[in-house]
């Protein structure tokens, strides 16, 4: 099944087929530069998809082949004419805090999340990459994280840059500001896997069909154990995690799995070969 739920004009397209979620951020004539209205767009999504079961995977894209080239000033320069308030929180923290209030949303969705990275991912676009569960880049494209270089600090982005490959490696590139290649966003951990321009559809595919293969709330009750893990004592994620595995005994699936294991044939949750769009 495919259902188009976004105009063509709005900041945020989104398609569902086959269990998938595929969202595009739609500003290609600003390199999906990032504004209030699509940071809003897409944070309503992450709230969307949450809570919809039918979900199985959700997909994170750019329009007009470029992934995302990070904030749009045009409304922090509007701010920046207004003076600090003297008491309470700046509008400048205000709409920057909205962003990373995205992140954490998109990091905690409890499906698999890809990101497909074409052209460039630029500041906000690394964060929006690094929230994601699995990372495909094209091979010709770049990650950049230059905020330094324009005088600020990567604030949103850097715990979830950090997440991915690391404090030592992620302070280090967001102190310099480097871009990097596709080759070196793979070695450093940013990327998981590349693939020319022409066979992302491929790739996507492929990755899909293995995620689709999984059972749904066994592939959730995993992100709440792996998100356990990072910021709970051990006893309580093992003894979370003891009675995710007797639920999922006790569900009936593993019955499933294992007679369809015996009979040698797909498990009535597989998607075998998912519709994948054609990439923008």
């Amino acid at each position: 099944m495919s259902t188009l739920t976004s105009q063509s004009s709005a900041p945020l397209l989104t398609r569902f087929v086959d269990g998938v979620v595929y969202a595009t951020l739609n500003r290609p004539d600003k390199r999906n530069a990032l504004t209030d209205d699509l940071v809003v767009a897409l944070s309503a999504e992450c709230d969307r998809v949450a809570d919809d079961d039918r979900v199985r995977a959700f997909v994170l894209r750019g329009a007009g082949g470029t992934f995302c080239a990070g904030g749009d000033f045009s409304g922090f320069k509007a701010l920046m004419r207004e003076p600090a308030p003297s008491v309470g929180l700046d509008p400048i923290a205000r709409y920057n805090r909205q962003f990373g209030a995205l992140l954490e949303k998109l990091a905690a969705l409890p499906m698999p999340t890809i990101a497909v990275v074409e052209g460039a991912a630029a500041g906000g676009g690394c964060g929006l990459a690094a929230a994601c569960d699995h990372v495909i880049m094209a091979a010709d494209a770049h990650f950049s994280m230059p905020e330094t270089t324009l005088g600020l600090p990567p604030a949103q982005i850097a715990p979830f840059i950090v997440a991915r490959i690391g404090k030592t490696r992620a302070r280090w590139l967001m102190l310099t500001g480097r871009r990097l290649s596709a080759a070196e966003a793979l070695y450093a951990g940013l990327a998981d896997e590349t693939a020319t321009p022409g066979g992302l559809n491929i790739v996507l595919q492929s990755e899909l069909s293995r995620v689709l293969a999984a059972e749904p709330v066994a592939q959730r009750a995993t992100k709440r154990i792996v998100a356990d893990a990072a910021k709970r004592e051990l006893p309580l994620v093992l003894d979370a995690a003891a009675d995710a595995f007797a639920m999922a005994l006790r569900s009936g699936t593993v019955t499933e799995g294992l007679v369809a294991l015996a009979e040698k044939r797909a498990p009535s949750w597989r998607i075998a070969a998912p519709t994948t769009p054609e990439l923008s």
